[in-house]
């Protein structure tokens, strides 16, 4: 039976809009209805920002076979989003967009795991196109809603459906233009991120959101995990690479106390990968109101071949109240980096160390 979840009425008309006539003059009611009746065996297929049909043909290449083409005029299938409507998305298939994916989106809202596994949802995506857009959740590691907040003129062509998302933007456009800067971000569990781009870009292991901000701020970030018992891996990649493993959290409007958010405390740590001195940069939280490197230990490792990052009488603050001094704790390893030797940068500020 077909099923028109993934159908996005606004995105549909933005991309065909010559349908648009024929609702206001009532030849037809909806965007939807039109896709039905004359669009679904037409072969039209931008129904959705999160559908794309290469990435689901090359994905589910069982399906290539079925769809029409010139040379395979009685396929069964206009195409292949003919095919998910019709069967695809009742099946579980996921492979359906480079804005989406599966194992991230699972990973990113563990509370799923119930719903899927009683058959609620057959997978992430059924439970992203139904509630997860609207909730803002992220799609896949790059931190669409920071993007879009930053980049206005980015975001009112995502809004015109000129482009899907601001990450369809960034690999076409962003990632080639030195002044754009980027943030990919992880889960609560173990992440391998990598970094795109010839400008900024940051590397953030663990799981983070947006505040709503209010009339006088931006939103701001919120860690949503804070690395204990991850084990991830962040590899820089051709720009200038901030590598987060630690964070000030702003009081909204100007208000409230900044707080430093100090991750990978306790059992797991942050493997760096592909770091350049001069270039890239390691961004740490100290419990001083000033840049300090006194509360680490940076030594080489495994016969000087990787240089590990530790506590050295860090001040812990926890959620419950509670504190601790934090010795001895292994939070990052950047590997190939054992001859470095890291010094304080000058863009250090307030209680956030930047190492280069």
């Amino acid at each position: 039976m077909a099923n028109y979840a993934i159908f996005d009425e606004k995105y549909y008309l933005s991309q065909y809009p010559w349908v648009k006539p024929a609702i206001d003059t009532g030849v037809i009611k909806s965007g939807q209805e039109h896709f039905e009746k004359y669009g679904q065996a037409g072969g039209l297929t931008k129904v959705s920002r999160y559908f794309d049909e290469a990435t689901y043909l090359a994905g589910n290449p069982d399906i290539a076979a079925l769809v029409r083409t010139p040379n395979n005029p009685n396929a069964p299938f206009a195409t292949g989003l003919d095919h998910f409507i019709q069967y695809g998305y009742e099946e579980g298939r996921t492979r359906v967009s480079p804005e989406y994916n599966e194992a991230f989106y699972i990973a990113n809202n563990r509370q799923l795991q119930p719903f899927i596994q009683n058959g609620t949802f057959k997978n992430g995506y059924q439970h992203f196109i139904q509630f997860g857009i609207k909730d803002g959740q992220f799609g896949t590691s790059f931190f669409e809603k920071e993007y879009l907040n930053k980049y206005s003129d980015v975001q009112s062509f995502v809004e015109s459906g000129a482009l899907k998302t601001g990450r369809e933007h960034y690999f076409n456009f962003g990632k080639n233009d030195p002044s754009r800067s980027a943030t990919f971000i992880g889960s609560s569990g173990n992440d391998m991120i990598a970094g795109a781009g010839v400008g900024n870009t940051e590397l953030i292991g663990v799981e983070v959101g947006l505040g709503t901000g209010d009339a006088f701020s931006i939103p701001g970030r919120n860690y949503e995990s804070d690395g204990s018992n991850e084990f991830d891996t962040l590899t820089g990649g051709s720009g200038r690479d901030k590598f987060v493993l630690g964070d000030i959290i702003q009081g909204t409007g100007g208000k409230g106390q900044s707080s430093p958010t100090k991750l990978y405390i306790g059992p797991g740590f942050a493997t760096i990968r592909n770091f350049t001195q001069g270039q890239d940069s390691i961004q740490l939280a100290t419990g001083d109101f000033q840049p300090s490197l006194e509360e680490f230990l940076i030594f080489p490792i495994n016969n000087n071949r990787d240089l590990a990052i530790q506590t050295n009488g860090l001040f812990i603050s926890r959620p419950d109240g509670s504190s601790e001094i934090s010795r001895f704790d292994t939070i990052a390893v950047i590997e190939g980096g054992g001859n470095l030797k890291l010094n304080l940068l000058p863009e250090s500020r307030g209680s956030l160390s930047l190492l280069g």
